[in-house]
């Protein structure tokens, strides 16, 4: 068994069943439960690749300078790079470890609202598969409701974290920012309900969560 599919099956679908069966009758609660469980638990993470971003961030014009001084020189200028990030006590790889642990429960919790067992929970539970204005979250939704709110939370979530990259980089984010929303909003046409509850609520928690950590960092 795989690491994803262990996750899938000894840990994500159980703990659905669990808030279902322990704190409310229905799968759409408890999509946001565990949802909220899982970005709970890599919060410290999520602040750690927050920091270590802005630390960047606050180098790049000494990286710069760094780097037209010594651009004919390759030794010299990563000898002078790692100075550089030793001086300050920056990792550069540090925004992305916090990233790569959380991955693989990211990607286990989006196949466990795809896995066939959880369709079968949902045919089993009758109106636990129902939540709000969705009539199944085994399958797309209709209305567009949700993928209309996937374009909002994936724009709020891009906006935030152009506050913590490259000033150079800003305009491509801004293009981004511009065309995900569009992007995600025909992808998530056609996945299923549940799955976009889970997308939903994570993007929006993650942008709440940068929008704090900005107005901490401000305070200080």
């Amino acid at each position: 068994m795989n690491p994803i599919t262990f996750l899938v099956k000894e840990i994500m679908l159980p703990m659905l069943k669990f808030f279902y069966d322990n704190i409310y009758p229905n799968y759409g609660i408890a999509i946001i439960l565990l949802t909220i469980l899982v970005k709970a638990i890599f919060y410290p993470l999520s602040v750690k690749q927050f920091k270590s971003m802005k630390e960047m961030q606050k180098l790049q014009p000494k990286l710069k300078e760094i780097q037209e001084k010594y651009k004919k020189e390759p030794e010299k200028l990563q000898k002078q790079m790692i100075a550089l990030y030793k001086e300050h006590k920056v990792n550069p790889l540090g925004g992305c470890f916090p990233l790569l642990v959380q991955l693989p429960f990211l990607i286990a919790l989006f196949y466990t609202l795809m896995d066939k067992q959880f369709k079968n929970m949902l045919i089993a539970s009758g109106k636990g598969g129902t939540f709000l204005w969705i009539n199944n979250m085994a399958a797309a939704d209709k209305t567009y409701i949700l993928p209309i709110l996937i374009a909002i939370t994936t724009y709020l979530s891009q906006k935030t974290m152009q506050q913590t990259t490259d000033p150079s980089q800003k305009n491509m984010m801004s293009m981004m920012n511009n065309m995900m929303p569009i992007l995600m909003f025909f992808i998530s046409l056609k996945l299923y309900a549940g799955v976009l509850i889970y997308w939903v609520v994570s993007q929006g928690l993650t942008a709440l969560q940068q929008y704090y950590m900005l107005n901490q960092e401000a305070k200080v």
